[in-house]
């Protein structure tokens, strides 16, 4: 089966990198309006508390080699509690994977293709996701190990590195934590939601761990390079190299932010080398999604099936279809990524977590 293919630290870490990165990529400009010119501290400390709930599930993994999140739920709360968490896992993720493809697919309408209809892009991206996620979980670390070093690469290169530095202004940046309270909290919890959705992918990523207990220390480093070191010096370089308030109005933030960056005086058109990549990561996205969720589905049937992708493909495609606008998924992916997101993992984990407790204590009574 699929499922269990076996995947090495490495890989792990690149797949934490491509499901770590998504709707935050269009959302970024709503968090600098929240945060200000904190937004760079808003997405460290959201990267950390993110590190808390992965180390949790890893706790989780590390004593039950072999099983994803709703197999030890099964284990020790039974096939209906499972099965419930499964139906709300399976739910969110079609929910998000339709709203994130609704906003790219509007991205590149609104960027290149403007006489096109948007559900052509969209419909390309889904098609490249499925035919990523049904090919194994194998397949799909192999090539975001490829595509992620090219565009790491390239983003911090040829932008970042030569671009942003170069018109990195400190009054961007200070002074810092110029906006009240709540709205600083309310832009940690919007960056958090947004790359904890790698969560969401490690609840079935850890049953094709080799070795739970060796790989901890080595995933706990890929994480905090995917979630912590990367959202953060990203955001503190955007925020310096363009003023807070122009970058809180913007759509597509960096894509709309490259347009400006030049080097020297003779090269511009720096956007294509972060248009690219919002694309590929969307698609790497979308394929983890899918691929989670369908593994998470066949904990039900207790079978491999791939007319289970096939439906979830095909109901994330309908999903999106009914939504009007870039504007309308942008709205709808904050309220599910600050409402719904965190409360999923607490919720789940906790179960999980407690019914192991519960269950340990009770062998102990009969042994006793």
């Amino acid at each position: 089966m699929l499922q269990k293919q076996k995947i090495s630290s490495l890989q792990a870490i690149y797949l934490t990198f491509a499901t770590a990165y998504g709707g935050v990529f269009f959302y970024h400009s709503y968090i600098t309006s929240l945060a200000g010119r904190s937004a760079w501290i808003a997405e460290f400390i959201s990267g950390f508390i993110n590190i808390g709930f992965a180390l949790w599930v890893l706790n989780v993994a590390k004593k039950h080699p072999g099983k994803n999140i709703f197999q030890i739920l099964e284990m020790f709360g039974g096939k209906w509690i499972s099965a419930i968490f499964v139906i709300a896992y399976v739910g969110l993720n079609i929910v998000l994977s339709s709203l994130l493809l609704m906003m790219c697919g509007g991205m590149v309408k609104t960027v290149v293709l403007h006489n096109s209809p948007i559900w052509a892009p969209m419909f390309l991206m889904l098609l490249l996701s499925f035919l990523i996620a049904s090919s194994g979980i194998e397949n799909l670390a192999r090539l975001s190990s490829t595509l992620e070093t090219i565009l790491i690469g390239t983003m911090f290169t040829l932008v970042l590195a030569f671009a942003v530095i170069t018109q990195f202004d400190p009054s961007n940046i200070l002074p810092m934590l110029d906006s009240d309270v709540p709205s600083f909290l309310k832009g940690v919890l919007l960056a958090g939601g947004g790359h904890s959705e790698v969560i969401l992918f490690m609840f079935i990523m850890i049953e094709s761990l080799h070795q739970p207990r060796k790989q901890f220390s080595s995933l706990t480093i890929g994480l905090l390079v995917s979630v912590v070191i990367l959202p953060g010096v990203s955001s503190f370089l955007f925020s310096a190299a363009i003023s807070p308030e122009e970058f809180s109005r913007i759509s597509f933030a960096g894509v709309n932010v490259a347009f400006s960056l030049t080097i020297g005086k003779f090269i511009q058109g720096l956007e294509i080398f972060i248009f690219i990549p919002y694309v590929i990561i969307t698609i790497l996205k979308l394929s983890g999604n899918f691929y989670s969720s369908w593994v998470a589905s066949e904990t039900i049937i207790n079978k491999s099936s791939k007319v289970l992708i096939i439906l979830i493909t095909i109901a994330t495609f309908i999903f999106t279809l009914s939504m009007r606008s870039f504007n309308q998924a942008f709205y709808y992916y904050i309220l599910v990524i600050q409402y719904c997101v965190y409360p999923f993992y607490i919720v789940a984990l906790s179960t999980v977590s407690i019914l192991m407790v519960a269950k340990g204590k009770k062998a102990v009574l009969r042994k006793t």
